[in-house]
């Protein structure tokens, strides 16, 4: 791809190859994601994942640390955002073997039947992403090495899992909206405080693009289009210059292509950060490119059948997934060099 002129001249100087300094790292690297059923969390880790491939990436549902299958939460009225209606000091005890690089035997929930399936042996990969609703408790954070937190707005989140749960779990659509209103002052009570120990949040809303039009928004916007604002925690560790093209011959065209990008540095829960505004139709050649610097930057090889997984996603999602895949790299390039340096240390003492 063309560089950016005005780019340094270090830009050849790839990293070393990440995949393989993860391979040889002492331990894995684990990611914690949490946010509330059907929240969107499972599409996050994905870029994460097809980024440094699957082979070296495995995920961790909590859902199978449930207590109860779904006809047993009905008889009992529990819910599973309770944290006491989950085996969570299970969870924790296998996540801290898994970094101590041990086999576990990982719980499974299915949930197209509804009923608990087979434990199935977990071996430690070089990454580790542990997905579920409390996966951001206190009692999980000394295991963590990144914490993602996804917050969609209640008409987002409702939607995408009523069709969810409706078409792939097997819910009644009257039965998922009762489920999801009996919810929502558990999801306040139990899952909403954990926001306050990520290092990066999602929030997922409705496109705005409207309410920045001078009169009427002039251009069709599509239903899967979201405003997502993406909440960093900003870091002492510094970052190689990541640039995306933006062809600015878009403000001449007839019919302009709508989007938004917006930077904002801001206080949250009372400490500092950076929250990006990503809303409209982002330019497919843009993200490919993006998706390529990130990928050169971080000395990773192009992924298998990234274009067919690429074009599937709402443009603004998939700029999201490359917008929470940079921090993470970024962290575990500078976690890899601080365990080499204190291995060096250890074998000069």
């Amino acid at each position: 791809m063309e560089r950016n002129p005005g780019r340094p001249a270090d830009t050849a100087q790839r990293r070393d190859d990440l995949r393989g300094l993860l391979r040889e790292a002492g331990r894995p690297i684990v990611v914690a994601v949490a946010g509330d059923s059907g929240s969107g969390k499972t599409t996050y880790t994905q870029g994460i994942e097809r980024l440094l491939g699957s082979d070296v990436v495995s995920q961790i549902s909590l859902d199978g640390y449930h207590k109860e299958d779904r006809a047993q939460r009905r008889r009992s009225g529990r819910s599973p955002l309770d944290p006491r209606a989950n085996h969570l000091p299970q969870a924790v005890d296998h996540l801290a073997r898994l970094r101590r690089g041990e086999t576990v035997e990982v719980p499974v929930y299915d949930h197209e039947t509804g009923t608990f399936a087979a434990p199935r042996r977990h071996r430690p990969t070089p990454v580790i992403i542990v997905e579920g609703l409390h996966t951001l408790y206190p009692e999980f954070l000394p295991f963590v090495d990144f914490r993602l937190y996804v917050d969609s707005d209640d008409d987002v989140k409702w939607q995408w899992k009523l069709d969810r749960d409706v078409s792939e779990r097997g819910y009644e659509p009257a039965e998922a909206r009762r489920q999801m209103e009996l919810r929502q002052a558990d999801y306040r009570r139990w899952i909403d405080f954990q926001k306050a120990n990520a290092d990066v949040i999602v929030r997922i809303h409705q496109s705005e693009l409207a309410a920045l039009a001078v009169e009427e928004l002039k251009a069709r916007v599509p239903e899967t289009c979201y405003h997502m604002e993406i909440i960093v925690t900003p870091t002492e560790v510094p970052q190689p210059s990541l640039y995306m093209p933006v062809d600015m011959n878009n403000m001449t065209r007839q019919q302009a292509m709508p989007f938004m990008i917006a930077t904002v540095p801001s206080s949250f829960w009372g400490r500092p950060v950076n929250v990006v505004h990503v809303d409209g139709r982002m330019p497919m050649d843009a993200l490919r490119q993006l998706e390529d610097e990130i990928l050169n930057l971080a000395g990773l090889p192009a992924p298998a059948a990234t274009a067919r997984e690429r074009e599937a996603l709402p443009s603004t999602i998939l700029f999201t997934q490359l917008l929470v895949a940079w921090p993470f790299l970024g962290h575990v390039s500078a976690l890899l060099r601080q365990w080499s340096e204190e291995a060096a240390t250890r074998a000069n003492a």
